[in-house]
């Protein structure tokens, strides 16, 4: 089975939990469709060590938001307005995908601050969000890590998304995906190798069903495999942002992926 989702509902301690609802303000920040990245973390100003190698990011879509801390990836609804962000903490999720110690304790600690009601400042690429003696700088990912080509790129499965909920690829599971500018498609499915053709028209990917090896497979490889073989046919919206693929099913048949996350190094 693939890794589920646990809610988060947590105060940061020190952090102020108190702002006033945002209500609808007119002068939102400019977020929908941006993502933001960064270590910049101070508390009573003074910086604060992330565990190496990792890297705060927020993303932000119509009334909901994605974040991760390094290790796991958190989606929930969310609004903003006269300079605070609200996290609903009932609804906000995270995946259970297992990482050391030092980064799950992160990624709570992450889930606690987003959750706290923090204030927040945007200035064109500049996101800084502010709780009780926390501050948190981002930059907008356009300018950190530019996106990155469609073809050519080595792209590996990240996150499967399914009715809502958000699950990781499992450890020791292989899953890409490898496109070329003559339309050729070469996919790593989990366990089997499938080949075939495709078409990218504006946001859109036409993909033609894959030969496939035959090879058996066993779980949890095999539950990948049978979701993204069955998604990677037909018409399926993609975008790309930085160094992250998303590919959307256009339409869905019964309970399989609303969404597939890429991401290359």
């Amino acid at each position: 089975m693939l890794a589920g989702v646990m809610t988060v509902a947590a105060a940061v301690s020190g952090c102020s939990a108190s702002t006033p609802d945002a209500g609808n303000d007119p002068a939102q920040p400019e977020l929908v469709g941006r993502t933001f990245l960064g270590n910049d973390v101070r508390v009573n100003d003074t910086p604060l060590r992330l565990v190496p190698g990792s890297t705060l990011r927020v993303s932000f879509e119509q009334e909901t938001i994605g974040a991760s801390a390094g290790c796991n990836s958190m989606s929930g609804s969310a609004r903003w307005g006269s300079g605070t962000l609200i996290v609903d903490g009932q609804t906000l999720s995270m995946t259970e995908m297992g990482c050391e110690a030092s980064l799950m304790k992160q990624d709570t600690w992450f889930a606690d601050f987003l959750t706290s009601r923090p204030q927040i400042l945007q200035a064109e690429a500049s996101l800084t969000m502010t709780s009780g003696n926390t501050v948190i700088a981002l930059t907008d990912e356009e300018v950190v890590v530019p996106d990155v080509d469609l073809t050519g790129t080595p792209w590996q499965l990240d996150s499967i998304t399914t009715q809502g909920a958000v699950s990781s690829v499992p450890s020791g599971v292989q899953s890409t995906l490898e496109l070329d500018d003559k339309g050729q498609l070469i996919a790593l499915l989990g366990c089997n190798t499938g080949r075939g053709t495709y078409r990218a028209t504006n946001d859109v990917l036409t993909i033609e069903p894959l030969a496939t090896t035959k090879k058996a497979c066993a779980p949890p490889a095999s539950d990948v495999e049978s979701e993204v073989v069955g998604f990677l046919t037909g018409d399926v919206s993609y975008s790309i942002d930085g160094k992250s693929l998303i590919l959307t099913a256009q339409k869905v048949i019964g309970p399989g992926p609303t969404a597939l996350v890429y991401r290359t190094p």
